[in-house]
């Protein structure tokens, strides 16, 4: 929590994103301060902003979930044009201001860490007609989903590329949760991107390790929507972004979010994991008495109810899939 002039890490700025307005997300009441002007067009709804010296136009809606629409967008402001991503609620009278703010402060922190392109950065906010609030982000070039990334690759690269891409991630979880109390809470496969590029050297810091990584894959968290932000000392959420989780869940839950990464993982692709990473895989999903593996492959994907189920239990504070045990066993592993 911040306390007079000490900002803690969930101090966020609007300056970037055209409000001139701070302050912690840890007690965010100071968001409802916000007013975001609605400029869309009335005679061509699909241009969202429509002013003399800047317009967002929506080219086509590319995804859309139970809650939101992802939209494909040029936006034009001052002589410049950029293609962007947009997303926009589902229902009328939506805000997703506060979504907008745990993206934009994710991706500056993990900036500062050395992931540059940990989570897209948010451009703009918009308000519609019909008065819900969304975002404008910057698109990752060259990205693609870890799903599309992994089902692409050939067998004989597959096992260094999960690897890379665990080191990353323990190390983006790890900061996340231990640092600033974050919890993403729907961390699957397709919800972060890999981006290839040239070898690079990568310092990464989990707890008291420090890893020197030569990687050629960079990765994104995206979706936020479900995502919280609690007391890393009482496990308290003080921001809750779903109302899918109770009010009483832990956050941060330590474990969770690699839990439900790795589970999904394990079922979408139990048969492309050699037997060394699939044993140290039950290793970090089974939680005493569960059999949650041997359930996971033989119901497949009628089983990730149940993987959200136990992600999501109140009664369950923690998981053994933490990032620092994960770096140990792959470490041991290599």
């Amino acid at each position: 929590m911040c306390v007079q002039d000490r900002k803690c890490t969930a101090w966020i700025s609007l300056v970037a994103i055209g409000y001139p307005i701070e302050g912690c997300l840890r007690s965010a009441g100071w968001l409802r301060s916000v007013r975001i002007s609605c400029h869309q067009s009335i005679l061509n709804p699909l241009v969202y902003v429509d002013r003399s010296n800047e317009t967002l136009t929506c080219l086509k809606t590319v995804s859309h979930g139970a809650f939101g629409y992802i939209d494909w967008g040029l936006y034009s402001k001052d002589g410049k044009q950029q293609f962007v991503y947009i997303k926009r609620p589902i229902l009328p009278g939506k805000s997703l201001l506060y979504e907008a703010c745990i993206q934009q402060i994710v991706a500056e922190r993990l900036a500062e860490i050395g992931f540059s392109q940990g989570a897209p950065r948010i451009l703009r906010l918009i308000s519609l007609h019909d008065e819900s609030v969304g975002f404008v982000m910057e698109p990752v070039e060259g990205a693609v989903t870890l799903d599309r990334y992994l089902d692409s690759l050939s067998d004989s690269c597959w096992l260094n590329a999960i690897i890379d891409c665990l080191f990353q991630l323990c190390a983006m979880i790890w900061y996340l949760d231990q640092r600033m109390g974050i919890n993403h809470r729907d961390l699957t496969p397709s919800n972060f991107l890999v981006t290839d590029h040239p070898p690079t050297s990568k310092i990464l810091t989990i707890e008291n390790d420090i890893i020197d990584l030569t990687s050629s894959r960079s990765l994104t968290l995206i979706d936020f929507g479900f995502s919280c932000l609690g007391s890393t000392e009482t496990h308290v959420a003080q921001l809750s972004l779903s109302t899918i989780y109770p009010v009483s869940d832990p956050c941060p839950k330590e474990g969770r979010d690699l839990y439900l990464f790795l589970g999904l993982l394990y079922i979408d692709y139990y048969p492309r994991l050699p037997p060394p990473l699939r044993s140290l895989f039950e290793s970090w999903l089974e939680e005493p008495g569960s059999n949650l593996c041997r359930f996971m492959r033989r119901d497949k994907e009628s089983s990730k109810k149940w993987l959200y189920f136990m992600v999501g239990n109140d009664s369950i504070t923690r998981f053994h899939s933490k990032p620092t045990r994960i770096v140990a066993d792959l470490q041991a592993l290599m």
